[in-house]
């Protein structure tokens, strides 16, 4: 039989087309809402809880079960971390239930209401129904929106007679498959612990106790009543937490247990309570309940048989789970935050003798510039002039950090190979020397349409082609990116390109400034990657673009208000240096705003090139130069905050002050303001004017 000859290279490129689909389906966004709270936490990398709801649903009668919710919750956030109640309401996930959400969940009867473990999820949401998530369900759900750590009262388990029902509980086999820690009182005291234990240990599930002796604690009880032990106990949630940061670090794919005895006070006596749990057996047994059902009868019924101290023992132990396990989140969170700025952020050195680079777009723009004193969108012709320049963030920037005499800056971007493409690499000389033309793709191109004052009333841009500014790209200048005094990003680069970019900067211990270009990339940089905590020092945003911002980290900004005013817009500012240590906003006619860790009279860096830092103080710098209403000026604002931001990159590599860096950002971008061109080449008249 004749042997087809194999194309390796075809069958190669159809498995990349494969795994190519199946991480884009993978990578859908995941069908639950954050809770606003959660939400934040999540930006800002602040510990959080995940909370089952179970105990909502099928755990408690109502009122007991809201109130609980609602302990709950505040016993994570009396410990510094962040709740995130888990659960399914018509159908949609929650990380993080409101109160609504909550209510309904407590209010609606446990028939109506599903006992949602991992089999049931997807047919909840696809029929749009009320869930209690179990402890399988909340791990699974804790697991996708990337939170490691939660709270229960107790697990499920291997079941009593289960050699007979096979009845085992999904929280034993979601542990061994999922990597999130569950803090609990142990196995639920109605179940088998031996056999439980036993089971989790097959499954490779760390078992730690967290307390004063190795003695396994039996929910209600603060031991079983075999006095059971496990072999591995830690004193504290500092010590647990080195645990699962350990486990997190290694990225072993099973869960933890730790085990958190429930509070003396509360204990009930093990030999009453294995007496009482005998009889609620029997009594399951005779009424033939079975299944996912058992559980919740099985509470309801001790709660009857001990007159109410299993419910009462039930809630003080769900409240001390929450809390420790709030603690042991608190720590990860400072041990990573320790890690972080040991390694990288403190370490970010400005080497001044080096040159920067500037990674983003290279455009060729066109504007239309309208003569008349209003636009009127209703089709007339309107009077005017075009002119067309080479532009584009990066490209500006590097032009004019040129011009002002930083000769050895570099551009790292894409052009097609095209008349325009060739006309860009011209303008920078040998800065143009890393921008790369491709052969299949047009220069990206923008046409801006401007008023008789050169203030842009909107823009269409051919961008498609800075899609090729990509992490291979930047393995070819990786060398030059490694060497830089400091990194500029802006705002049109790919996601993947900014995390490259932003982890090659950490690895190199190089501060990095990133311009936003418009409101919807305003926050681009932030949900690149963590490493942003890193190496990020500046960011140059509008008024518009840091409202943006401050939105995305939770700052609250008025919304009843289409223009804030100068004080508003400063408090939004100084909150954002809580996250980034200089922020430079332009603020048109009123100036630029400078909110930095420093005082105005002091520099960025420091002699060593560390940046310096105190408390957050602000300062707004008026502007050299003002559009006036006589039309036959010229005016072009497209240029003047790149020109603002190299002056004050200039300034930092003069080892100027920041007043100083300031006066000559302001200076270039007056300078660009009253030219045709966004980077005007009276700009190098600046180069010697290095004490402004």
């Amino acid at each position: 039989m004749k042997m087809q000859r194999v194309n390796f290279r075809s069958l190669l490129d159809t498995v990349k087309r494969i795994n190519s689909t199946n991480r884009r389906a993978s990578n859908k966004c995941k069908p639950f809402i954050y809770g606003r709270d959660v939400e934040i936490a999540k930006k800002n990398g602040l510990p959080i809880v995940a909370l089952e709801s179970t105990i909502i649903t099928h755990g408690m009668p109502y009122p007991d079960n809201l109130e609980t919710a609602i302990k709950v919750e505040e016993a994570v956030r009396k410990k510094g971390a962040v709740p995130a109640t888990i659960g399914i309401v018509n159908g949609q996930m929650y990380v993080g239930l409101m109160e609504e959400q909550l209510q309904i969940l407590a209010k609606s009867s446990s028939g109506g209401t599903i006992k949602c473990s991992h089999r049931d999820v997807s047919t909840v949401i696809a029929k749009k129904l009320n869930g209690g998530t179990t402890v399988s369900a909340t791990m699974l759900i804790a697991n996708l929106a990337g939170l490691p750590i939660m709270a229960t009262g107790g697990i499920g388990g291997v079941h009593r007679g289960a050699e007979s029902t096979f009845d085992i509980s999904t929280d034993l086999i979601e542990l061994g498959r999922t990597p999130v820690a569950v803090v609990c009182s142990g196995i639920k005291s109605i179940l088998d612990i031996e056999k439980t234990l036993e089971y989790l240990e097959t499954q490779g599930v760390p078992v730690i106790k967290i307390g004063e002796t190795n003695r396994f604690p039996a929910f209600y009880c603060t031991e079983t009543f075999q006095r059971t032990e496990v072999p591995h106990r830690v004193s504290d949630a500092q010590e647990a937490a080195k645990i699962l940061k350990a486990q997190m670090e290694l990225g072993l794919r099973t869960g933890i247990l730790f085990a958190v005895p429930i509070p003396e006070e509360y204990a009930l006596n093990p030999k009453e309570m294995e007496s009482a749990i005998c009889n609620a057996l029997e009594i399951a047994k005779c009424r033939n309940i079975s299944g996912k059902n058992v559980t919740p009868f099985l509470l309801e019924e001790l709660n009857q048989i001990t007159r109410g101290e299993s419910l009462r023992a039930n809630i003080a132990l769900i409240e001390n789970n929450a809390s420790m396990a709030a603690e042991i989140s608190v720590n990860i969170a400072e041990r990573s935050s320790e890690s972080f700025h040991g390694t990288n952020s403190s370490q970010c050195v400005f080497h001044v003798e080096r040159s920067p680079v500037v990674i983003g777009g290279a455009i060729m723009d066109t504007v239309l510039q309208v003569k008349d004193s209003e636009i009127k969108d209703d089709g007339r012709t309107h009077a005017g002039r075009s002119r067309e320049s080479c532009g584009g963030v990066g490209r500006n920037i590097a032009n004019a950090l040129i011009s002002l005499g930083l000769n050895a800056t570099r551009l790292i971007s894409v052009v097609g190979n095209d008349q325009p493409g060739k006309a860009i690499i011209k303008s920078l000389g040998d800065a143009g020397k890393t921008i790369e033309q491709l052969s299949n793709m047009n220069t990206a191109r923008c046409t801006v349409i401007i008023d008789y004052k050169g203030e842009c009333h909107f823009a269409i841009g051919e961008m498609e082609v800075l899609a090729g500014i990509n992490p291979d790209l930047m393995k070819k200048h990786q060398s030059l990116v490694e060497n830089a005094s400091i990194i500029v990003l802006d705002g049109n680069l790919p996601l993947d390109t900014i995390r490259y970019a932003l982890d090659l900067a950490a690895h190199s211990k190089i501060p990095v400034w990133y311009e936003p270009t418009d409101m919807q990339k305003a926050t681009k940089v932030f949900e690149a990657k963590t490493e942003w905590r890193h190496v990020l020092h500046f960011i140059s945003p509008n008024r518009d673009e840091l409202i943006v911002i401050g939105k995305y980290f939770g700052i609250k900004v008025p919304d009843n208000k289409l223009i804030l005013d100068l004080e508003e817009v400063k408090a939004i500012a100084e909150q954002v240096a809580e996250f980034v240590p200089v922020v430079i906003s332009t603020l048109g006619s009123q100036g630029v705003l400078v909110v930095r860790k420093a005082l105005g009279n002091a520099p960025f860096y420091d002699k060593e090139g560390k940046l310096i830092t105190h408390s957050i103080s602000s300062r707004l710098y008026p502007p050299l130069s003002f559009i006036s209403d006589d039309p036959n000026e010229t005016y072009s604002v497209s240029g003047c905050g790149d020109c603002l931001t190299s002056g004050i990159i200039y300034g930092i590599h003069k080892n100027l002050d920041e007043t100083d860096c300031l006066s000559l950002g302001l200076k270039a971008a007056a300078l660009s303001l009253t030219s045709l061109d966004a980077v005007p080449a009276s700009l190098s008249l600046l180069s010697n004017d290095t004490k402004c």
